[in-house]
């Protein structure tokens, strides 16, 4: 694992154990098993390591997701798939990146509300396709609170996390929330 990584996933497990107030530059060195100042040299501080956990966070969500497809309900279950595949994997990552981003500086802040937006309109794109009648503000609601539910396994205790199949079940659940069966058309 190069130094960057090492310094990135320890900062990951900091923040996620501590909070990122709680946590200095000097405890992430040791950590890492460098100083303190010798992360200056990989990163320029605190808050740069915080917004390349965001980014990174955005980029496996991204990954997850793959291309938009042509059809809007495959679109939902794919995006539906990959939220919670994305909640369940990188559980404490996630937690990062909803518990911190108040702590983002401004221009990192701004770029990850950029890219979340982005991810929040193809769920909107695809509700629009199959929900034309709706209003647009009403489906941007929809999707948030979906990505929500998915995302909201972060806060659960771990016995909740043991469940066999529970990125299926997750699926369901948000399916259904969405006004989609898998076994059937969609609601209305």
């Amino acid at each position: 694992m190069s130094r960057d990584r090492e310094i990135l996933r320890v900062a990951e497990r900091l923040f996620y154990e501590r909070g990122y107030g709680a946590v200095g530059v000097d405890l992430i060195g040791t950590e890492a098993g460098v100083t303190g100042p010798a992360i200056y040299s990989h990163f320029r501080g605190k808050a740069d390591l915080l917004a390349a956990l965001f980014d990174e966070a955005m980029d496996r969500l991204l990954v997850l997701a793959g291309p938009v497809r042509d059809d809007p309900r495959d679109e939902l279950e794919h995006l539906v798939r990959a939220t919670a595949q994305f909640a369940l994997e990188q559980r404490q990552l996630l937690t990062v990146y909803t518990r911190e981003d108040r702590a983002l500086e401004p221009d990192a802040r701004q770029r990850f509300r950029r890219r979340q937006r982005a991810y929040v309109e193809r769920w909107v794109n695809a509700l629009e396709t199959l929900r034309p009648s709706r209003p647009q503000q009403e489906l941007v609601s929809v999707a948030n609170a979906v990505i929500g539910l998915l995302m909201s396994a972060t806060t659960w205790p771990r016995d909740a996390l043991k469940t066999d199949g529970l990125t299926e079940l997750l699926t369901e659940l948000a399916l259904g929330a969405l006004g989609l069966n898998a076994r059937s058309e969609v609601v209305a």
